[in-house]
Parts: structure tokens; sequence; C-alpha cells
């Protein structure tokens, strides 16, 4: 049943703020519409991917439903509800930006159209999108020659299962030392065969609200709607690409094809570090909380330079540990960030102290 409470009427008290940032804790499909009309420069976020990721309820369509009390998803498929999800915030955002703003915006390879959709939906044009390829993404594959043997009641004697005693960022974890012997005969039939590949790539969709007029004027009327060619240029001053690296991914590459006119291929792509369990700095634990979906600073800061002009003002509706703000302030822009999880706010306040 629809939530019959109604939405704010108007932006709450920041819970963080200073000359450099202002965060809003509370959801931003009721939010963005409460920021003031064409008031931001650029949207530059890494939101839910609709993947139910580790169980979280942010991630599922059970907590999209929460974000959307108005409309009645009750017949609608989980993909569906995130369709519509994606399509409101992309709406709240809509108003917030000027015309000719940007989004670049992450997505999952399983679920990006329907954010693509949603964001098109809204009003917004798409206009490109990034490949960004790292070597670090964990499968979540079924093993269905194992599968298969429990489904008959069968268990592998010798299948050694190592399970971590404590909770980590992504919760205990189980990690599968020795697959064991395939007992039933359909078991071994299919040994070796799975349900998923690993994950290397995530599409950064690259948006743009209406311009008004041609674009031309509406630059030198609202100071928006080109990408900053010049400022997100990289490894000898070459011309941004929508094709973007983490280190391994650029050596394994450079393995593959050698050197071309005397230079590794990957350096005619921007490379930024990726780690699955990065520092302290790149993933920041405050009272004992820290984010499972970090995305390296350097890559933060590379896009938002390149579809926010100098000193413009970034909207991060999805600020989880605050990479984002984190990036946009270290590059001298003002960022309005939104928070629906309160445990979060600590880790982008311990980011902001520098």
């Amino acid at each position: 049943m629809p939530d019959p409470t109604p939405p704010p009427a108007e932006l709450p008290e920041p819970v963080f703020a200073d000359d450099r940032a202002t965060l809003y804790l509370g959801d931003a499909v009721e939010l963005l519409p409460l920021l003031p009309e064409a008031s931001v420069d650029a949207l530059v976020t890494d939101p839910p991917y609709g993947l139910s990721f580790n169980g979280q309820n942010w991630d599922d369509a059970s907590g999209f439903r929460e974000s959307l009390p108005h409309i009645d998803t009750s017949a609608m498929s989980a993909p569906e509800v995130f369709e519509t999800w994606c399509t409101a915030w992309a709406a709240g955002a809509l108003h917030a930006l000027k015309p000719g703003a940007y989004v670049a915006a992450f997505g999952g390879a399983r679920t990006w159209h329907r954010m693509v959709r949603g964001i098109e939906n809204a009003g917004f044009e798409i206009r490109d999108q990034i490949a960004w390829l790292h070597t670090t993404g964990m499968p979540k594959s079924m093993d269905l020659s194992h599968a298969i043997d429990k489904h008959h009641g069968m268990q592998r004697t010798d299948r050694i299962v190592q399970t971590t005693d404590h909770d980590g960022v992504l919760g205990a974890t189980r990690t599968v030392l020795s697959k064991g012997t395939p007992v039933t005969e359909d078991a071994a039939w299919w040994e070796g065969w799975g349900t998923a590949l690993r994950p290397a790539f995530e599409p950064i969709i690259i948006a743009r609200k209406p311009p008004e007029g041609n674009v031309v004027r509406n630059v030198l009327q609202h100071g928006v709607g080109g990408l900053n060619i010049d400022g997100g240029r990289f490894a000898d001053d070459r011309w941004p690409t929508n094709v973007a690296f983490d280190p391994g991914q650029a050596d394994a590459l450079d393995v593959l094809t050698g050197t071309w006119q005397g230079e590794s291929l990957s350096r005619k792509f921007p490379i930024f570090r990726f780690d699955h369990k990065p520092n302290a700095a790149e993933r920041p634990r405050a009272f004992g909380v820290s984010h499972a979906t970090v995305k390296p600073l350097a890559l933060m800061r590379w896009l938002i330079t390149l579809v926010t002009p100098p000193r413009g003002v970034v909207l991060e509706p999805f600020a989880g540990s605050g990479t984002t703000v984190e990036a946009a302030a270290l590059g001298g822009y003002r960022v309005v960030g939104v928070e629906k999880d309160a445990s979060y706010v600590p880790l982008i306040r311990s980011r902001m102290h520098w």
C-alpha cells in the first residue's frame, strides 16, 4: 500500500555544509525536485544498479518501491520498478539542472538499458556512453554441477568451502577452495558450467538536458552545454575517449597487442587505478562503517572535469561514501549531495576533513 506520508515541502537542513559542499540526508526522488530550478551545472553519480547487490535494500526493488509511494508498482516486475525509479530521480535532476547541463551516471551491465530508458523518459538526450573497463569484478555465478548434485539430494564429501568468521565490507564471505567431485551422472555432465561471466565492464551514461535553442546560444546564456575536451585530455595531450581502463586492463591489452608506432596501445586511453580492496583514502571507514561499492577518486575527478564548467556546481544524488563529493571539492567545484542512508554520512564528513 502506498505510504500516505506526503513528501517534504522544502529541503531539510543539511547534515553537512561548508563553502565546498552541501549534503542532505533523504531520498533523492523526494529532494531533487525541491532544489532551486536550473541551479546545477552537472550531475555525476554512481547510483544503485538494480542488481540486489549483496542483498542490500538500497539496490533492490523493495527499496525502489519505498521511493515511489505515490505510484502503483504492484503489477510491475523488478526491472520495471527499477526503470520507473530511474525515471523519477532523473525527473528531479532535470528540474535542478540548467538547460544543456550534462549527466554522467554509472550503470550495471545487465540493467543499464533500464536506467538509460528512465533517464530518457525523464526528458534527457542520450549523448554517449563511456566504457569503464576493470579487472577486479566479482563473478556471481551458480556452479551448475554442484547445484545439480544438491537438487538430487547428494553431498560432495570432498568439497572444501572456507567461510570468514567476521563480516567485512561485503559481509561474511565464502571461498570455494575445492569444488569437489561430482556425485551424480547429471552433475558430471554439467561439470565446469555456470550462469554468469566475471564483470569487467561498467557503462557510464552521458546524457544532456536539452539546451534552449542551439548549443552556442545555450552556452553563452547558461554557461553549460559543452564537454571540457582540453580538461579531459590525458597521456601526451590526447583527446578524451569513451573508453577508460584500470591498470590491469591496460596491462592485459599491452600483453596482447605489444606496441604500435613505438608505444603501448593502452596509452591511447585514459587509465585510472582501481583497487577491489582500496586503501583508507579510497574507502574510508567511520564508526565501523565503510561503503561496499567505491569508484576510483581519479576517475570521478576526470568525469567531473569533463562535464562541468570551471567552478561550477555538481549534483550527486547518491553520495554513498562521498567519492564524488570529495572529487568535486578537490577540483575546485561546489557540490550538492544527497544520501538516503544516515550511516554513510560520517564517511562523507571524514573525506571532507582536509
